[in-house]
């Protein structure tokens, strides 16, 4: 697999998530999507350079605390403000 073919949908994930801001929670999966993405990345590239795997450990865990803080700012938003929509006037004021 060419370093290209596994850039490509990386950059395609982030370019959507800059255009498209409309729900914290479309924005949380797509960020998921993209670490995901990124720990595939990484596993190829160790398993061609032949290096030792153990980053790939430390990069899930930090993935996992993201997703975690991610969803608990989500919820206390929806339970403050009653949405998730990043445009509503009464999250901008926060």
């Amino acid at each position: 697999m060419k370093m290209e073919e596994m850039v490509l949908p990386i950059l395609l994930m982030v370019m959507i998530y800059l255009v498209s801001k409309m729900n914290i929670i479309n924005s949380l999966i797509m960020i998921e999507y993209i670490s995901i993405m990124v720990i595939i990345t990484m596993m190829i590239l160790i398993k061609t350079v032949n290096m030792e795997n153990h980053n790939i450990l430390y990069f899930i865990i930090l993935m996992i605390t993201e997703s975690v803080l991610g969803l608990s700012i989500l919820v206390s938003m929806i339970r403050t403000h009653g949405n998730d929509f990043l445009k509503s006037s009464s999250v901008l004021k926060l």
